[in-house]
């Protein structure tokens, strides 16, 4: 019986020992041990979770052993890349070109022409098609590394290495003690400079761009990262749009020019109006925009042709023909049944052998000892339309399991770029930990757990010093003076504006449920506190804490259970938390480092605090966690305001955060003011002094009534308070001064618009104060009221929906509200 080959150990020579560049590091492993590497491993995965949020998709974690390459290895790894991406580029220029491949019988048509990646275009294609390039490497059982897959139309990856390294840096800096490692960052200035220098960009400052399908996309943290280091404005599809023949950004001050444009989908969805179009989508004319020269495409969609797995079979003879050079760098061994003969290929041993669809990498794939008989039908009818792939046996290293330290079989990928002059390869990559090497040699990094599987550093040792030279910095033209983000995507904006409201509906809930579980405490309440009670009980069910006012008249005991059942367990501030949660993902390239994970950490935690906080048992111990949970959601957004204030600059993203965040919070006040004056008889004396304590009560402003006027209640006073005084931050007043002097910068020229609207709603407001002060009766006067505060109310709710409609028309996807008052807080979901 044929014994099967044993697989190349990265660490371990073949006769027992360490390969000499693995000692230094082995040593440092053994001296951390298993338990503590473990935990480093966990202290890596939370980190890359709150750089990144919990995007889907993302890797299981960075293990924290290394893959080490000699600066000799990776010197031939990276000739052999070089090499390919040459014969890649060559073969995409026949192909779209002359097509003498084809004609000459170097290719069949029945590879190029059925190949999703094969692109009918109106024209020529400008330029180069590769300007980026990732390439899958396996090391077989003989040593040598093969090639196991092309990537050209989703090469990703890159991010996730260029955060691996770092977090290694921060976590493990055992590991790096006397070692010198090449660094990534020069490759990374190296691409951002060439996206610079790109042929025919203008002189000014040119517009970059990376399309993503968006924060619910598989590779939204790779995006993220990418957009940050390379200086791109993250925009999805609807935040693009081709005009006049040219690409242009959607941001809320107009269009801005797209000069470059990075690609990360397949070619076929770029453009619905002369291709396919599919998931996720793509922009009308983008490609007419990019044959006439208005925008590069990084990389061209055409360039996806290369990734048919049936091209590996070819890859020798393309190389001698187009470059006139021998491969330097094996695939993974193949065969062409049209060539190699069906029967012949069914006699031989076919234990480790794949059959794959042979000009999609996506198309279905099977093991060709345990292939249907329909499948073998169609090998024999069709054997064109197949490629049998061999499965080497990858190599292994260790890796740390929870189980302890163990083999585990790596797949390595490696990057490329084009400055414009020549392919310079990253001295570093990514590998991933495979979990079953079963698997199709086509595709083994994408379909390993579905992505999710555990990845790894790659090291690139310096044996010489003089390998650390930095890239020179190019001439660069001086740049105009700008102030404020004018390039703020419209769809940030709008993130932006309900990251705001979110947080402000999630307070006001929180000091709602505070006033709520303190009357609650008050178990023989007076008549007053009583009426108190069912006041705000009412208020919580206008906002969405509440299903209903019912609980008023039960027991104790039954009152904290419903308000924790509704409160804690799947209630509002959870549905809010994962709404702050989702919205925040989508801003992850346009807020600091802090607040984004403050954040994410804080979502986090208030959502097992809030698990946890339920009680079956003893009454007044769930009353007291809750009272515990509702501080925590209220330090949770004074922490946010402090760091948005202090974090954020005062434009942009920030100014529009600031308008969802005031605007919501002025109309609680009013909302909740005139729900407080429409109770039963609240203009007798007694009433309206309870009134006005529970109204300071919810504005948390009782204590700054108390210093002026100590303990006597007028509503005068309360409503000056509450609507007019500027310098009181949880009044009215000062929410319409931020939200006038937005959209005043936001549209300088625009004085009688929406800024003229926030300042009319201040006049009817000094008008309502007025009215009470001058009135015989103050407390008859303000019982009045409610009508009029709900007109101001509606429109307050008619500036957000201007707002909407000016800036944030060009979305389509609606917002949810998080279950607060449908109607008085649902305008913006039709205009979003």
């Amino acid at each position: 019986m044929d014994m099967a080959p044993i697989p190349v150990d990265e660490m371990v020579d073949g006769h027992g020992g360490v390969r000499p560049h693995w000692r230094r590091l082995l040593g440092a492993i053994s001296d951390l041990g298993h338990r503590e590497l473990l935990e480093r491993g966990r202290q890596m995965a939370r980190a890359l979770h709150d750089q990144t949020g919990p995007a889907e998709g993302a890797a299981a974690g960075c293990d924290p052993v290394p893959l080490l390459l000699t600066a000799q290895e990776f010197a031939r790894l990276s000739e052999g890349m070089v090499q390919r991406a040459r014969v890649l580029e060559a073969t995409l220029r026949d192909l779209y070109g002359p097509r003498t491949l084809l004609a000459d019988g170097v290719l069949p048509p029945s590879l190029v022409y059925p190949a999703p990646g094969f692109l009918r275009m109106g024209g020529p294609v400008s330029g180069a098609f590769l300007d980026f390039y990732a390439m899958d490497l396996i090391r077989g059982p003989d040593g040598a590394w093969h090639v196991a897959a092309d990537r050209v139309a989703r090469a990703n990856g890159i991010g996730q290495a260029l955060e691996n390294r770092r977090q290694m840096t921060r976590t493990l800096p055992e590991l790096f003690a006397g070692r010198e490692v090449q660094p990534l960052s020069p490759f990374f200035d190296a691409w951002q400079d060439s996206l610079h220098r790109l042929p025919n960009l203008p002189d000014r400052n040119p517009g970059l761009a990376l399309l993503t399908p968006g924060p619910r996309g598989t590779l939204w943290a790779e995006h993220v990262i990418l957009a940050r280091e390379l200086g791109c404005v993250l925009a999805e599809a609807g935040d693009l749009a081709v005009r006049d023949g040219a690409l242009w950004l959607k941001t809320v001050r107009g269009l801005r020019r797209v000069d470059v444009l990075l690609l990360r989908q397949d070619g076929w969805t770029v453009d619905p109006l002369e291709l396919e179009g599919g998931s996720p989508p793509g922009i009308a004319g983008l490609l007419d925009a990019a044959r006439g020269g208005a925008v590069h495409l990084v990389n061209h969609p055409a360039s996806g042709l290369v990734e048919a797995p049936g091209l590996a079979a070819f890859m020798p003879a393309l190389a001698r023909r187009l470059i006139g050079e021998a491969l330097r760098l094996p695939d993974v061994p193949v065969r062409w049944p049209a060539a190699y003969g069906v029967e012949a290929l069914l006699a031989d041993d076919r234990r480790n052998w794949w059959l794959l669809d042979s000009a999609s990498a996506r198309g279905p794939s099977c093991r060709l000892d345990r292939a249907k008989d329909s499948v073998l039908a169609a090998l024999r009818r069709t054997p064109d339309r197949f490629v049998a792939v061999e499965a080497l046996a990858p190599s292994v290293m260790p890796a740390i399991l929870p189980g302890g330290i163990e083999p585990g079989a790596v797949v390595l990928r490696l990057f490329a770029l084009f400055d414009g002059s020549g392919w310079q390869v990253m001295p570093g990559g990514m590998a991933r930990l495979l979990p079953d090497s079963d698997l199709p040699p086509g595709g083994p990094m994408d379909r390993a757990r579905g992505g999710h599987s555990i990845t790894k550093d790659v090291w690139v040792t310096v044996e010489d010093s003089r390998n650390l030279v930095g890239i020179a910095a190019p001439p660069m033209p001086v740049l105009a003076i700008r102030r404020g983000q004018g390039d703020l995507p419209s769809r940030a904006a709008d993130d932006f504006f309900w990251l705001g409201r979110y947080l402000e509906q999630l307070e006001e809930a929180g000091r709602v449920l505070r006033v709520l579980t303190r009357r609650l405490g008050r178990i023989d309440g007076s008549p007053r506190e009583r009426a108190e009670l069912e006041t705000v009980l009412r208020l919580a069910v206008q906002i969405g804490l509440l299903q209903d006012e019912s609980m008023a008249g039960s027991g104790f005991a039954t009152q904290v259970r419903a308000l924790a059942a509704v409160t804690l367990d799947s209630g509002m501030p959870q549905r809010l938390l994962s709404e702050i949660a989702r919205v925040s993902a989508g801003l992850r390239d346009r807020m600091t480092v802090e607040t984004f994970e403050t954040i994410v950490h804080g979502t986090d935690t208030l959502r097992t605090q809030l698990r946890e906080a339920r009680v079956t048992g003893d009454a007044g111990r769930t009353l007291e966690r809750i009272g515990r949970v509702t501080d925590s959601l209220l330090r949770y957004g004074a922490t946010i305001s402090g760091l948005t204030a202090e974090n954020m600059v005062r434009s942009g993203g920030r100014q529009f955060l600031e308008l969802g965040r005031r605007i919501e919070r002025a109309g609680a006040i009013l909302v909740s003011m005139a729900l407080i004056l429409r109770q039963k008889d609240v203009s007798q004396r007694g009433r309206m002094e309870g009134a006005l304590r529970l109204m300071l009560e919810l504005s948390d402003c009782a204590i700054t009534y108390r210093s002026r006027y100590f303990a006597v209640f007028q509503p005068a006073p309360v409503l000056d308070l509450l609507l007019l005084d500027g310098g009181n931050p949880r009044g009215v007043a000062s929410q319409m001064a931020v939200v006038a002097e937005a959209l005043a910068d936001l549209d300088p020229s625009d004085g009688t618009g929406l800024a003229g609207a926030a300042g009319l709603i201040m006049e009817r407001l000094r008008g309502v104060v007025a009215d009470v002060l001058s009135a015989p009766q103050q407390d008859v006067a303000a019982a009045a009221l409610p009508d009029r505060l709900r007109d101001i109310h509606a429109a307050l709710r008619d500036v957000g929906q201007q707002i909407a409609r000016r800036y944030f028309v060009v979305l389509t996807s609606p917002r949810a509200v998080g279950g607060l008052r449908a109607v008085d807080r649902g305008e913006a979901t039709d205009e979003s």
